[in-house]
């Protein structure tokens, strides 16, 4: 079996290629035509060069022309319409590719995690039974195998039975969410950090190694990495993930941000990110790339959107984030990296748009073959984590598809590995 990881989206997803072949079959559709009507014209010519003898040589090279064009009409509607059934060849293709797990191996997988999270139930019984010395000893009961029965797919078509409720529930959700936060201390701006100097990325596994290493400032810090050589200015900035989950902090990557981001709405967590870049002093022809994990996914997104008119965004980066209501100019070419077992890219019950500036890799991290799989994406935590998106991202720098390679070789004048500095922007609230 080959890796299950496949590419849609992209300048060789399946839009753009049906948008090309569709193009193709248009216009020789078009040319066929024109040669039905060049051959009518002929005829006619020929009809009234045989009124006269001396013509009657002359009238037969115009039959014999519009003979060969009506024939040749034929050959390009005949060429038009295999050029359609290429299309849709291409169709089935890529969702064949997409069936990287049959039915039956899903049900093996669906039943062994139910045995698993039986296991861990009966385990966690033993270890309350146990008290706080079991506990610490054997260090908690950890997460259930739970992916083999739910994944982003399932997810998302669980959430999609809400069908146009599903943005109204939400917006429901996030104002009962706000409501409780109301005693928070408001976003207020963002605080530089002393400037640290480093690398820059040379790959979009560096890029998902930078995200991880932002996950661990904290405080809902946002990192913008610059490199200045002769060829100018270009700067990388690291949107951190979810990292307030309750309704008494200040932080900007709360609950909220979550609920606002997934239907495409601004947020605190945005507004820092734009006010990062225009802190950072950013000059309005120096390329961007912005890059996010999970919410940082989403909020990267958006912030893009909301800077475009104003500074050279060309590129976003999303690992493990539902990104599908979430619209971007067509100007910004985003990458999505989607682990099939992570729910979290599901949450927004709908799959991102196949355009040609927005290409999705979608990779089945547990039954990935490579020897770099050191997640096995069997629970939530391990489906979701920085581990697998990092070997995802190495699969992508090796080439998955077309689209993939264009979208990198767009991407590879911010992508060097060159000297660097990184500024720590972190949230200020009164």
């Amino acid at each position: 079996m080959t890796e299950p990881i496949w590419s849609a989206g992209g300048a060789g997803g399946v839009m753009a290629v049906l948008d090309d072949l569709d193009a193709a079959a248009g216009a020789l559709a078009a040319a066929a035509d024109a040669l039905d009507d060049a051959a009518r014209a002929l005829g006619v010519a020929a009809q009234v060069a045989g009124w006269s003898p001396a013509r009657a040589p002359a009238a037969a090279g115009l039959l014999d022309a519009a003979a060969a064009s009506s024939t040749e009409a034929v050959r390009l509607r005949d060429l038009a319409a295999t050029l359609r059934a290429t299309a849709l060849a291409y169709l089935e293709a890529e969702a064949e590719a997409r069936r990287a797990v049959g039915l039956a191996g899903r049900l093996g997988e669906a039943g062994a995690d139910w045995l698993g999270s039986l296991a861990w139930l009966n385990r966690t019984a033993a270890l309350v039974a146990g008290g706080p010395a079991a506990m610490l000893l054997l260090g908690g009961p950890g997460l259930p195998p739970t992916t083999g029965l739910v994944g982003r797919d399932e997810a998302a078509g669980l959430l999609a039975l809400a069908g146009d409720d599903y943005a109204r529930i939400v917006a429901m959700v996030a104002l009962v969410v706000h409501q409780a936060e109301a005693g928070e201390p408001p976003y207020r701006a963002v605080d530089p950090a002393p400037v640290l100097e480093d690398e820059a990325p040379g790959s979009l596994e560096d890029v998902v190694g930078r995200l991880a290493w932002v996950h661990t400032q904290g405080d809902g810090t946002i990192a913008i990495e610059t490199v200045r050589d002769a060829h100018g200015a270009r700067h990388l900035v690291y949107v951190p993930g979810t990292e307030d989950w309750w309704v008494t902090s200040g932080n900007p990557a709360d609950l909220e941000a979550d609920l606002a981001s997934v239907l495409g709405a601004m947020s605190d967590a945005a507004r820092a990110v734009v006010d990062a870049v225009v802190a950072h002093g950013i000059g309005p022809d120096e390329p961007l790339l912005l890059a996010g994990h999970s919410q940082g996914g989403m909020v990267a997104m958006i912030a893009a959107a909301a800077l475009a008119d104003r500074f050279r965004v060309e590129r976003v980066v999303t690992a493990g984030a539902p990104t599908g209501r979430i619209r971007l100019p067509p100007t910004v070419a985003a990458l999505h990296l989607e682990n099939t077992r992570d729910l979290v890219p599901g949450l927004d019950a709908r799959a991102n748009p196949d355009t040609p500036s927005r290409v999705t890799v979608s990779h089945d991290r547990r039954r990935s073959e490579r020897a770099d799989a050191p997640d096995g994406s069997r629970t939530i935590a391990e489906a979701h984590g920085f581990a697998g998106y990092a070997a995802t991202a190495r699969l992508v720098d090796e080439g998955v598809s077309a689209s993939t390679e264009a979208w990198l070789d767009g991407a590879r004048p911010l992508l060097t590995e060159a000297r660097s500095t990184v500024t720590a922007y972190r949230p200020v609230t009164d």
